[in-house]
Parts: structure tokens; sequence; C-alpha cells
């Protein structure tokens, strides 16, 4: 069988809890012929000596150090100094099935494929481990599988899934913006030829850490997460311009609404972010319109490009509703823990 290089990129901060079982799960692939690059992305804990004392016995482990600038900017130092035919992303608290690598380049082989996708499993903080993707239809269809990522209709992370290094010339995560992997995967999977989805799960998702930033209990991070989900509809849009023009109305409607919850956040607090430019939603809200929108997202968007002061209002009650969601789940963790 072939056996290409594969280059595993994994960002590294604040997993000290966790770094250990994610290269182990590397360490003990079928599968020999890969490099694990873990860029330590300035943190703050012990995650920076853990790296280098693997990298110490094992010489296909290669660690960087940098200042924090967070995940985006993490994996683009990692695409800078991958050797291998084939990309593969893994977050740092996640770990992988044992087989993984070695399942995913049969699987890439049968049918000489730019991108292999397999399915996912969710390893809850109870210990507990939540198939995903035992419905999904396996497919090469690329042309489906394409607009469905443009859609959203798939997952749009970019860990777990196989990408040819030819895919990735002179394309790069953004930086300084979360959503990164929804806003990026619209152009590797419209680059790529053949695609296929195989929906065993052989990348475990963990939901144990209260430090990811997915899962964070900050409201700037929400708001972030906000106006990055606006920036990634935005890009489909132009994506589907190019590609797919029969899809730019949906693509259209759901940047609207992306855009509506960015700002209706964003003017939600005092606390602003030099990262959130609110100049860009708006201006899309004025240049784009759908009639298809709910009536009530209909008023939001006339009230939001009038300035009104009851935007305010409405953007304190989704910051309290966000503390009070936040308030429920951790005295629901704490119920649990007793």
């Amino acid at each position: 069988m072939y056996e290409p290089l594969i280059s595993i990129i994994v960002s590294v901060y604040k997993v000290e809890k966790y770094i250990h079982r994610c290269i182990e799960s590397v360490l003990h692939q079928t599968y020999t012929n890969w490099e694990l690059i873990l860029v330590d992305d300035g943190s703050p804990n012990s995650c920076g000596r853990i790296c280098d004392e693997y990298a110490m016995y094992h010489d296909k482990i290669v660690v960087i150090h940098k200042i924090n600038q967070g995940v985006g900017a993490a994996r683009n130092t990692g695409l800078h100094r991958a050797e291998g035919e084939w990309i593969y992303f893994l977050d740092s608290d996640d770990f992988i099935k044992e087989d993984t690598l070695e399942k995913m380049i049969t699987f890439s082989n049968e049918g000489f494929y730019d991108i292999v996708m397999a399915g996912h499993s969710i390893l809850k903080s109870s210990g507990k481990f939540i198939p995903c993707s035992d419905s999904w239809n396996e497919s090469d269809d690329t042309s489906t599988i394409q607009k469905k990522i443009l859609l959203d209709e798939l997952p749009n992370f970019s860990c777990g899934k196989l990408y040819k290094r030819i895919l990735w010339e002179n394309v790069y995560f953004p930086v300084d913006m979360l959503i990164e992997d929804m806003y990026i995967n619209p152009t590797l999977f419209y680059r790529a030829k053949h695609i296929c989805i195989h929906k065993e799960a052989l990348y475990y998702y963990s939901h144990e850490n209260t430090n990811s930033i997915m899962r964070s209990k900050e409201f700037t991070t929400y708001m972030l997460n906000k106006y990055g989900r606006f920036l990634a509809w935005e890009e489909h849009v132009r994506i589907a311009t190019i590609h797919a023009p029969e899809l730019v109305p949906i693509c259209t409607k759901y940047t609207i609404l992306a855009a509506i919850k960015a700002l209706l956040v964003y003017y939600g607090t005092d606390k602003k972010d030099a990262r959130i430019d609110e100049s860009k939603p708006l201006h899309f809200l004025k240049t784009h319109t759908d009639n298809s929108l709910p009536f009530i997202k209909k008023w939001q968007r006339k009230l939001l490009l009038s300035h009104a002061e009851v935007v305010v209002v409405m953007g304190r009650l989704y910051r309290n509703a966000f503390s009070l969601r936040i308030l429920f789940k951790n005295i629901k963790n704490i119920l649990r823990n007793k």
C-alpha cells in the first residue's frame, strides 16, 4: 500500500490536562508514516515543556514555540513547517482512534481523493461518548458534498479531515477571528476534484475542557463567535457566487441573519473589541435584503439600520439571556457532581 507522509498539526494552548492523551493517540497509530507538529501558542502553563519532553524521545515530533495569536495563526505556522503530502488537524484536547490514519489513507487510495472526511463522536464531561455521524450518508458525490459544506449542512471544522497538501497552496486560516474553519473550508472543498465521506467515528471531540474557546463562558468570546460566523457566511456568499450561483440567495439569507445577531450581541455590551468591525455587518444589511426573512428579523434589520436606541436594549437582552444560560449550566454541573 502507498504510504505517504501525513503532517498532523496541533495548536497547543492551556491544555496540560489533555495534551498527553492527544499526543499518545498519535504515537499509538497503526499507520506510522507521520510527523506531529505541535505549535505551542504561547501557553502560560506547562504545555510547552510537555511538548518538548515528547520531542526529546520521539524524532517524528516537532515543537514550535510562538507568541499567543490564536488557533488560526498557530495552524498557519504548522502549515509552513509541514512536509507531508497530506495535512491532518487535531485539536490539543481531542484524540483519535489508533487506526484513524490507516483507515483514512486507505479511503484516499480507493478513489484518489483530495479530501477524506470521516465521522466523529463527542466525549462529554460526564465521560459519555455521543456518536454524531451514524446517520451520515457515505458518499463520494463531490458536487453534493461541496454544496453541503457551503450551506453548512456538513461539519465545517477542519479537524478530523484529511486534506491533500496541494489544496493549501496560498491558503491560510484568517487570524484574529473565531469560526475560522467555517470561513476557510469552502475554498478548500471547491479546489478538490474528488471528495469522500465515511461515517465511521475516527475522531473524538472532547467537551471536557472548560478553557476551550468554543465553550467559553466569556461574553466577549460569544460576541467574537457571532461576528466570526457572520464573516464566514459572507465568505460563503463569495464562494457561491463563483462556484454555485444557485446557492447565493440562501447563503445571503444566512449571512443577513448572522449579521443581525452579531450586531445585536455587539450593541449589548460596553466592552467593545478591536477585532470587531461593526461597519461590515451593517454594510451587508444595507446592501442585501431577503423577503423570506421572518417578520421579527425584518424588524430587527430595520432597527439596526436606523440606529434606534431600542437596539441597545435588545442587545442587553441578548447579553442577559447569555448570562442566564451560563448560570443554569453552572447550576446543572454542580447538581450533577453532587
